[in-house]
């Protein structure tokens, strides 16, 4: 009867560290892991695979502590990597940046185990842990530039045919016959992701040879944009043949992943060719495994309080995601009477900005009344607003994907530029055009971040680090924008921003910085 017992008990003396280790790291990143998984169930989604993979990920690192058994204990030199991962995590809920603390994650996971069990003994877990990357909902940052690369190689292609097309920005139009956009479900993000899954899976699997690997990695990303570009010509070469009427259009995703499975037919026999390759050298690899495996000096029970204390210190030292989000944000009590005058509506030309939950806002349509009075009519219009959050939280950020300065469905930027004015406060300017009218606005806007101005969206979000030592919270778009015909714009605008721009700052250190003093 003990000696039945023996085997199971030694399985968990060697399984314990690792079960403490991986229930501490998900209560400290409890609400990461829950986005992540929100979004794998969204089976219509890019990253509907992510149970599947996850899955993937348990078995090659079952098959690998199968073949190599795992023995704990602890790795000083590891602590070091690990407090590194987890102010990346700890920062990026600072500053509000959900994909930081979500890249964060897997090094986190993979320097908990390393402290645990020491380099020679985690290396063989980099690729079964590095799938994870794949399921990690950040790869969208890729996705408009994937777009613009498929539509340069469609553009390409399409040269080759007696076609009459114009393309514009992600708008590919077919004279006479209609218009394709490259959206972001065209952009091939999907079949890359996948793509690289598989070849992972199989190099894990089959290949020894770290070039092998590599080769056949290169290999299948290569092949996933190819199906993606192969895709999108077919599709826009039939709307063109069958003036727009082909069954494609309709049913473009399924064809997609009928060009993908194509492309992996002949992937499949070039890792074979690899393989093939690799097999002289497997046995001798295999030895070096075994003459490998060693165990950490440390004890398995310092390794696990260690990382146990580091991650409650970060699960301490985060900042509360609740907070109210009121149904109606606080409007400023903005008086620009002396020289501007409101006109109906608080869209200019059309254009205003998408700006979610702000606490208080400003938003107005003006005329100069200096110039009506000099009867030089009404050509100019104006516009400014404020948008403030009293403090930054979840859905109620400054800097968040649903914050856009203008709708790209029907605007686009046609250049930027520079406005200086005397106040010293750096304003991003951008021309933006109407894709149907015309219409053309010119924008000049600011983010202030906890005291400190910024015109870039990643140093806005990185200000809240600094911000955190100021003993301020708040963070505000202020955005001028005009719509002239014949006017001089950076000179408009700098003149605008000069008589509006303290007017909101008085307004923002009354109603919230003082406020909460």
């Amino acid at each position: 009867m003990n000696m039945e017992r023996m085997p199971s008990i030694s399985l968990m003396s060697r399984l314990w560290p690792f079960l403490l280790v991986l229930c501490v790291l998900a209560f400290v990143t409890f609400p990461t892991l829950e986005g992540i998984v929100t979004r794998w169930v969204k089976w219509d989604e890019s990253y509907s695979h992510g149970l599947l993979l996850a899955g993937v990920s348990l078995y090659l690192i079952w098959r690998k502590v199968k073949a190599n058994p795992v023995a704990p204990g602890f790795a000083p030199v590891w602590v070091l990597p690990l407090i590194a991962c987890l102010l990346a995590y700890w920062v990026g809920g600072l500053i509000r940046l959900q994909a930081l603390q979500q890249l964060a994650l897997v090094p986190l996971l993979f320097a908990a185990c390393a402290t645990l069990m020491g380099w020679r003994q985690a290396r063989w877990f980099i690729v079964p842990l590095g799938l994870l990357f794949l399921t990690i909902p950040v790869w969208d940052f890729l996705a408009w530039t994937l777009q613009v690369i498929t539509v340069s190689v469609n553009k390409f292609l399409l040269g080759f045919f007696d076609i009459d097309f114009e393309v514009e920005g992600v708008f590919v139009y077919l004279i006479g016959v209609g218009t394709f956009e490259v959206a972001h479900g065209c952009s091939g993000l999907r079949y890359l992701l996948v793509g690289q899954a598989l070849v992972l899976i199989y190099g894990e699997l089959y290949l020894s040879r770290l070039r092998s690997r590599i080769t056949l990695f290169c290999l299948g990303v290569a092949f996933a944009l190819l199906a993606n570009w192969i895709r999108v010509f077919v599709i826009i070469y039939m709307g063109y043949e069958t003036n727009m009427q082909s069954s494609l259009i309709e049913d473009h995703e399924n064809f997609g992943w009928w060009v993908f499975a194509g492309t992996l037919v002949p992937l499949y026999f070039l890792a074979r060719q690899l393989e093939k390759r690799d097999d002289q050298v497997v046995a001798s690899q295999d030895n070096d495994e075994k003459q490998d495996h060693a165990k950490p000096a440390g004890k398995a029970t310092v390794a696990v309080t260690v990382v146990a204390l580091l991650g409650l210190v970060t699960w301490v030292a985060l900042p509360d995601k609740r907070g109210n989000i009121a149904s109606e944000p606080e409007g400023y009590a903005i008086d620009l009477s002396e020289r501007y005058s409101p006109v109906f509506g608080s869209a200019l030309e059309g254009w205003r900005p998408n700006v979610l939950n702000p606490d208080r806002v400003y938003a107005q349509t003006l005329f100069d009344r200096l110039q009506a009075r000099a009867g030089q009519g009404l050509g100019t219009t104006y516009y400014l607003g404020a948008f403030t959050y009293d403090y930054q939280r979840h859905r109620a950020e400054l800097i968040q994907y649903s914050n856009r300065l203008y709708d790209r469905e029907f605007w686009i930027p046609e250049g930027f530029f520079d406005v200086e004015n005397s106040l010293n406060i750096p304003v991003q300017g951008v021309t933006l055009k109407h894709r149907v009218s015309g219409q053309r606005v010119h924008l000049g806007y600011s983010y202030f971040v906890q005291g400190q101005w910024e015109t870039d969206q990643w140093r806005a979000k990185l200000a809240q680090v600094g911000g955190f030592f100021s003993g301020r919270d708040d963070a505000s778009l202020l955005i001028s924008a005009v719509a002239c015909d014949g006017c001089e714009v950076t000179a408009t605008l700098a003149e605008f921003i000069e008589s509006t721009f303290p007017v909101i700052l008085e307004q923002i250190d009354q109603e919230v910085v003082r406020s909460d003093r």
